[in-house]
């Protein structure tokens, strides 16, 4: 018999995984960095819904992409979002001495003071010395938390940064980014007139066989799953890192109390109470990303579910959205854009009638029950929610009318979307999720449903999450524009051994 009762519980939560033998799946996102590393590629985009694994991709990029000549420096921007650009140099500067193993005493660390005097000290005297150091390697900058960066502080708008970007990148032929984000997206038509191709690819949820790897191995010498188990933790976590990860410490915290080796089916119920406890600080941000409208609908589709597990009700499973109709708060037009909006941004399923991550669904029932959310939209001013649909409604009728579509249509010819499609299935692509910060205002609500057309999704989601990252890329580096293309430390720029 194994005794569990002195062992640590092997699942993380609350932190990226570092450890290598504990990383599962993502084999995809690593060869997609690597590949185009080895192109030259400057600038390359991650993105994902925020608890989606991006930080744990991070860390294990340097373990995983194996690449002659590349030296890498992970720097997480949301600790600094809320810093002055010359504060934010200077801890960047610090992490990159830091993790090079640079002693201080041969490379001094330009401190924010000094920054703030002479512009260019960072890129014309820091880098220079840094790259004498690493040779003819190059350096790999991995930024976390990219869309973090709030212009306010960094004393720049986004829109005179993006029109730096090009010749910072030129000027710098040994500084490489690969760059996540995921928390909100900006307007992309400044980086239209700047960039024709971002290499871009989404971190989403797992595939089965690498959810399952992330279920078995982390305790595979202490407990032992049935496949009814396995499939019982998927139906709940659908294939979502952080929430398998919760699940699976919390079933492995009653293992250990009851010194019981064995997890069946009914043991993975008996911990959900306990899992959406854990969660609770990672489920936060699924309802603080919603209007006032969406948070009502996606309360009833959860009540719909329970509703529909416990007496079988069909026709709330075909229609979820019957248990508004007595509450008479929104109209039928106005339904159908929400549920898009949910749809397209993975809150729903594709037929729209179920919550897609089961666990999630459970939280809103105890935490947000649909009587309550109702009771809060009564609240709500109702001039503000009408400007707001009227708003809906415009963006919806242009869009169908497909002057969208014209807008973007010399870049659907572009290699960003090519690249995308070659590096993501149509399903994940079709379902990423894009999270707005919307605070519940007429122009964040208008923004999103802009965003959820099904026709222009993809391309604009793409795009959206690429210009924020680049313009938070453009506010790290913004002095270096004034670094010359012909410096002595400077590498001829590396050429691209692969076409899109």
């Amino acid at each position: 018999m194994i005794s569990l009762k002195s062992q640590r519980n092997p699942y993380i939560i609350g932190r990226p995984i570092n450890e290598p033998e504990l990383f599962c799946g993502r084999q995809k996102q690593l060869s997609f960095v690597e590949e185009n590393l080895r192109r030259g590629e400057k600038v390359i985009v991650l993105h994902g819904e925020r608890r989606i694994g991006k930080s744990s991709l991070l860390q294990n990029i340097p373990k995983f992409v194996k690449l002659d000549k590349f030296k890498f420096v992970s720097f997480d921007l949301e600790y600094h979002s809320q810093e002055t650009l010359e504060s934010l140099l200077e801890k960047l500067a610090a992490a990159i001495i830091e993790q090079l193993d640079i002693n201080t005493q041969e490379i001094e660390i330009p401190k924010a003071e000094k920054i703030k005097v002479q512009k260019d000290i960072f890129c014309n005297k820091f880098l220079p010395q840094i790259y004498a150091r690493l040779k003819d390697t190059k350096l790999v900058l991995l930024l976390d938390e990219f869309d973090a960066l709030e212009p306010t502080y960094i004393g720049a708008t986004l829109e005179s940064l993006f029109g730096q970007l090009k010749s910072v990148v030129e000027n710098n032929k040994r500084l490489f980014a690969v760059i996540f984000a995921g928390r909100k997206s900006t307007d992309i038509t400044n980086l239209l007139k700047i960039f024709k191709s971002v290499p871009i690819a989404e971190v989403g949820l797992l595939d089965e066989t690498s959810v399952q790897q992330l279920i078995i191995e982390p305790a595979s010498n202490l407990l032992k799953y049935t496949p009814e188990s396995i499939q019982a933790i998927i139906n709940l976590s659908s294939g979502h890192p952080y929430f398998t990860q919760i699940i699976c410490f919390a079933i492995f915290s009653r293992a250990r109390e009851l010194e019981k080796w064995e997890v069946n089916q009914e043991d993975v119920e008996a911990i959900v109470e306990a899992s959406v406890e854990l969660a609770e600080a990672g489920l936060a941000w699924y309802w603080e990303a919603l209007s006032i409208p969406e948070k009502v609908v996606f309360a009833a589709v959860a009540e719909a579910q329970r509703i529909v597990n416990e007496k079988h009700d069909q026709r709330l499973s075909q229609d979820p959205l019957m248990l508004l109709k007595s509450y008479n708060l929104l109209s039928k037009n106005e339904l159908k854009l929400v549920i898009t909006e949910l749809v397209s941004r993975g809150f729903l399923n594709a037929q729209g009638n179920k919550v897609k991550i089961e666990l999630v669904g459970r939280w809103l029932l105890k935490r947000h029950p649909l009587w309550q959310e109702a009771r809060e939209f009564e609240k709500r001013d109702k001039q503000e929610i009408k400007e707001s649909y009227e708003i809906l409604n415009q963006i919806h009728q242009v869009s169908q009318k497909g002057i969208i579509a014209k807008t973007f249509q010399h870049q659907q010819e572009s290699s960003i979307l090519e690249n995308h499609i070659l590096n993501e299935s149509p399903q994940n692509a079709s379902e990423g999720v894009l999270l707005l910060n919307s605070k519940d205002n007429t122009k964040a609500l208008a923004n999103k449903i802009y965003l959820a057309t099904q026709e222009n999704r993809l391309l604009i989601l793409i795009l959206g999450l690429g210009i924020g990252a680049i313009a938070a890329f453009i506010a790290i580096i913004y002095p270096m524009m004034n670094d010359h293309p012909n410096d002595k430390h400077s590498s001829p720029p590396v050429e691209s051994n692969g076409s899109r």
